[in-house]
């Protein structure tokens, strides 16, 4: 074994002095360092006179403001504008440089293109750094990046600005500097990569989700560069890193886009404030500005307006109430959500229905309203509504010529034309809908001007049959998170509002509401997207709880990252007192270790606040909710609904029972609780332990 082959073999945060690869990127180190440093202590002194400027001259305009002339102090707020934006960029290019020298790149590559035999190395980092003209580190998302993450050593190529250019792969390095200390630096094979993958894999989790840029696998890559404009859909089982791939690549485009895209532009389609918020540091620290994050009930209520109210979302593992179950179960089909899309497109055109219309002399006949009604193309209700009163205005107008007689103003047209409608808005409509179909007991209401939550985006999207979709333009991106927990019909809603390209991505086997029947082939079919990503490679969690998880949900396409750790936990409760004791010794060993995150994951929303009172007594435990907007370290408390999207170094599984977790459904929900833990993972159980676990026989 040569070497290099040894220093390969063994990334150790102490290396051997002999070892001939740490040495060199020891030296290589440093003289980035001192580079980095002396640029550093120059965009710092650029930084502080050019805020030094700004102070001054507004001071001098403060002192000044009744005694100099309007021209000046034109010319001064001019002034103080350009050096606002030097103080902002002086003070970007410090903050980086600050990153860069605590951590400069990761990774090395040397390439040879065609017809030269000396290769030239490219050192690969978060952000790009040129020092005097020379490029010491090239950025993540350039194409010369992609040959560390699309190519093993050989043959390679990589699109640079000038065109396509090919060679020889000669070498990769993977290289951990951090606080300016080089950690490891290995020449990279297929078992160093894995070596250096498991050794990322163990380390804790934090509060928020984490970049991913020195690990990015061959087929991640591929979805980040995706640069063909069309809307992706990225089918990645539990732990396969589709949320974290999807913000990298929101950060690719920005940086290939400049100028045409920007932070502004882009928007998350977040299922709920905690999950926004656990991966809210992504962005920021690959150096680009935080999107806008959106909510579908806020996006509903918007298109709605105030006329009508939007209950709660309600949960089938909180609420037995089987009419409401039938109605959300119906409405949640791709039936219903095609047929609600027929039904919007021709009613435009059925919902009126012309009667004779005096005005003084002049009688316009109802047919010919009708036919007048019926050509305006695809337009809106209203908009239909209002060209008719035009052309009856107009009409009138041009008999009136010489006449005394008062013409209608046009309100007065445009009332009595919608007294002619079979529905004044977008809920009358909603109720012929169902009346036609001999389904008037689908519709609810829990009370006057209240509807409930199924029948939000199937009333927006009727309320565009009377106003027209009034698509969100300033969007040119669109990011939508856990598609599987969308129904058809809310799918069919945010397509229409977004015309703009997206990414789409979820897991259909973590689908956490039985009322919904969305199916990955819908989705393409639904925004008509071409391209398909399937994610097989789980990264999350140990082996030994993969296997639990892949016992209660086999997953044909999961690939579990063959990572060992501690085995499961069974525990027999018996009671409450028991399974509150046995949490509460989970929690204290917790404290006094060296994980940073524990989940402790119920079912059911209802109950997990009821433990989270009985737990506080004693621990200090948060406890995530609806109403929660934040992600914190410690132990927390949540449903398998607010866990999903979520990991955790820890998880403890409540009430495990046979009898909790019988149906199918709950067996997603279960599988879902199994996969939020990376490390280790308890089962609670009181008497009997579900069968679906796989553990009866044994406990």
């Amino acid at each position: 074994m040569n070497e290099h082959q040894r220093s390969g073999a063994d990334p150790d945060p102490q290396p051997r002095a002999q070892n001939t690869v740490f040495r060199e990127e020891e030296e290589h180190l440093e003289s980035t360092l001192e580079k980095v440093s002396t640029d550093l202590s120059r965009a710092s002194e650029l930084f502080e006179r050019t805020n030094g400027a700004y102070r001054s001259t507004k001071f001098y305009m403060s002192e000044n403001r009744g005694e100099i002339d309007p021209q000046e102090m034109y010319q001064n707020e001019l002034y103080l504008k350009e050096v606002d934006r030097n103080a902002e960029a002086a003070c970007l290019s410090r903050d980086r440089l600050a990153q860069l020298y605590e951590s400069p790149y990761f990774a090395r590559v040397a390439f040879a293109p065609e017809g030269e035999t000396e290769p030239k190395i490219s050192y690969i980092g978060k952000f790009a750094f040129s020092h005097n003209g020379s490029i010491e580190v090239s950025d993540w998302r350039s194409p010369v990046a992609g040959l560390f993450y699309d190519f093993d050593i050989g043959r390679a190529h990589y699109d640079a600005p000038s065109g396509p250019v090919s060679g020889m792969l000669k070498a990769k390095r993977q290289i951990k500097v951090e606080s300016s200390k080089l950690v490891y630096a290995v020449d990279d094979s297929s078992g160093i990569r894995d070596e250096v993958m498991q050794r990322e894999l163990s380390k804790t989790s934090d509060s928020k989700m984490r970049s991913i840029i020195s690990s990015i696998q061959r087929e991640q890559n591929e979805i980040i560069r995706d640069e063909t404009g069309e809307t992706l859909i990225i089918q990645g089982v539990a732990g396969s890193g589709k949320t974290s791939i999807a913000l990298h690549r929101i950060a690719y485009l920005l940086y290939r886009r400049k100028g045409t895209l920007s932070s502004k532009s882009v928007a998350i389609l977040s299922p709920n404030k905690v999950f926004g918020d656990y991966i809210s540091s992504v962005l920021p620290e690959l150096g680009e500005e935080p999107i806008c994050e959106l909510g579908l009930a806020s996006i509903a209520a918007s298109a709605i307006g105030s006329s009508v109210e939007i209950e709660a979302q309600r949960y089938p593992v909180d609420d037995a109430d089987d009419a409401w179950l039938a109605r959300a179960q119906y409405k949640g089909t791709l039936e219903f959500a095609e047929s609600l899309r027929a039904y919007a497109e021709d009613a435009r055109f059925e919902v009126f229905s012309g009667k004779d219309l005096s005005f003084g002399t002049r009688t316009f006949k109802g047919d010919w309203l009708t036919e007048r009604y019926r050509s305006y193309g695809r337009l809106a209700i209203r908009e239909r509504i209002d060209l008719l009163a035009g052309e009856v205005l107009t009409d009138l107008a041009a008999r009136s010529i010489g006449s005394r007689t008062a013409q209608p103003k046009r309100f007065e047209v445009r009332q009595k034309l919608t007294a002619m409608l079979a529905a004044k808005d977008a809920l009358g409509l909603y109720r012929r809908f169902f009346a036609e179909r001999g389904r008037k007991h689908m519709l609810h209401m829990p009370k006057k001007g209240v509807v409930e939550w199924e029948d939000a985006c199937p009333l927006a999207f009727l309320q565009s049959a009377f106003d027209g979709f009034e698509e969100l333009a300033d969007y040119r991106h669109l990011l939508i998170d856990e598609m599987q927990d969308m129904t058809p019909i809310q799918h069919l809603l945010i397509a229409r509002l977004f015309p703009c390209e997206k990414t789409i991505l979820g897991d259909f086997n973590q689908m956490v509401d039985p009322v919904n029947g969305m199916t990955l082939a819908a989705m393409a079919t639904l925004y008509g997207a071409s391209r398909v990503f399937h994610l097989k490679q789980s990264y999350r969690s140990t082996l030994e709880i993969n296997e639990l998880a892949l016992r209660v949900r086999p997953v044909s396409e999961l690939v579990a990252m063959k990572r060992h750790g501690k085995a499961v936990r069974f525990e027999r409760c018996g009671d409450t007192q028991g399974v509150l004791a046995q949490i509460g010794r989970i929690i204290e060993k917790f404290e006094k270790g060296d994980s940073k995150t524990l989940g402790i994951i119920h079912k059911s929303d209802k109950i997990a606040r009821v433990y989270h009172e009985l737990l506080s007594q004693d621990h200090r435990v948060h406890l995530i909710s609806d109403e929660s907007a934040t992600f914190s370290d410690g132990a927390t408390i949540a449903s398998v609904k607010m866990a999903k999207g979520l990991e955790f170094d820890e998880v403890v599984i409540l009430d495990a029972d046979a009898g909790q977790y019988e149906s199918e459904y709950e067996r997603s929900l279960l599988y879902v609780a199994i996969t939020r833990a990376m490390h280790e993972l308890t089962v609670l159980y009181r008497i009997k332990p579900a069968e679906m676990l796989g553990w009866g026989q044994r406990a």
